[in-house]
């Protein structure tokens, strides 16, 4: 008799899906938004200077190089696992109240599958609590979804499937299409109406694969080579369907091997902890008690 079992999607060759990028204007506004508000920590060993940020989210990052611009457009939304959701409104909404979002794309919204904030950017987020996902850890980043024109998942599909040797599964009749990039993390590209490609060079997703040199020769033959190779990191601008060689669609992709320094190095996160951190700084009564030990719960 065959024994049965829970079977995970292979990993395929894309081991771990590292961070999302996206610029930022305003470094002030970034730091009370994913700080203050989300309650992430800023990386302190790496981008901490005034031209980029790194904010930490469990094993995975934002990075938020900053321009003069805007942020650009980004259509799709970003999956985020973190604990105390009740928590992370009632900091938001301290927030809105004193008008820190005042002028920006800001909305907060809480539905059954979790918290969907639109961010000061214009980029979208949706707060899950620990088990609501099959993703393990109390904090993290499980999923990027992204919005492409209509008729072109099928080809991503391909791309990620041939490339970059990824478990790839298709969706809603071949329209959608979910590329495993690590355990409990992935990538689902969502044919909607009248969309076009994110070539602004500003958004783009990082991910460690398991064969670097031969996804790196076959993005170079092709000419679509953006920047790097000589660090163990390399950019590319294009999709494209490795049959016919049509390009697909216009996204940024960021890959790192295995050998990359940052592969898997431990990230400094306040998450867990015996008590949300922040609202001690937005109530004096509250960071009165904790100060003189006589709050249940806090370790001193």
């Amino acid at each position: 008799m065959k024994k049965s079992r829970i079977r995970h999607p292979e990993i395929g060759g894309i081991a771990h899906l590292e961070h999302v990028n996206f610029t930022v204007a305003d470094y002030d506004l970034a730091s009370v938004f994913f700080i203050a508000g989300l309650g992430f920590t800023r990386d302190p060993f790496t981008r901490t200077d005034e031209t980029n940020m790194a904010i930490n989210v469990g094993q995975q990052q934002y990075h938020l190089p900053r321009r003069s611009v805007g942020t650009p457009p980004m259509h799709g939304v970003i999956g985020i696992i973190t604990p105390e959701l009740d928590a992370v409104k009632r900091r938001f909404d301290d927030l809105a109240r004193e008008g820190v979002f005042d002028g920006t794309p800001y909305s907060y919204t809480v539905s059954q599958d979790g918290h969907e904030i639109m961010s000061p950017f214009g980029v979208r987020m949706r707060l899950h609590p620990r088990g609501n996902l099959p993703f393990p850890r109390v904090l993290g980043l499980p999923y990027v979804e992204i919005p492409v024109p209509m008729g072109s998942a099928v080809g991503i599909g391909r791309f990620y499937e041939r490339v970059m040797q990824a478990s790839v599964a298709h969706e809603d009749s071949g329209r959608a299409v979910r590329v495993t990039m690590g355990p409990y993390q992935w990538t689902r590209f969502i044919e909607t109406d009248g969309l076009s490609d994110y070539d602004n060079g500003t958004f783009h997703i990082a991910y460690y694969v398991s064969h670097y040199n031969a996804v790196f020769d076959t993005i170079n033959d092709r000419g679509d080579l953006l920047g790097g190779g000589d660090d163990q990191v390399f950019f590319f601008k294009n999709i494209f369907d490795p049959d016919t060689g049509k390009k697909v669609f216009g996204l940024e992709n960021e890959v790192r091997s295995f050998y990359h320094p940052d592969f898997m190095r431990p990230l400094i996160n306040r998450w867990p902890m015996s008590d949300e951190p922040i609202s001690f700084q937005r109530d004096p009564e509250r960071e009165k008690k904790r100060c003189l030990g006589t709050m249940p719960g806090i370790l001193m």
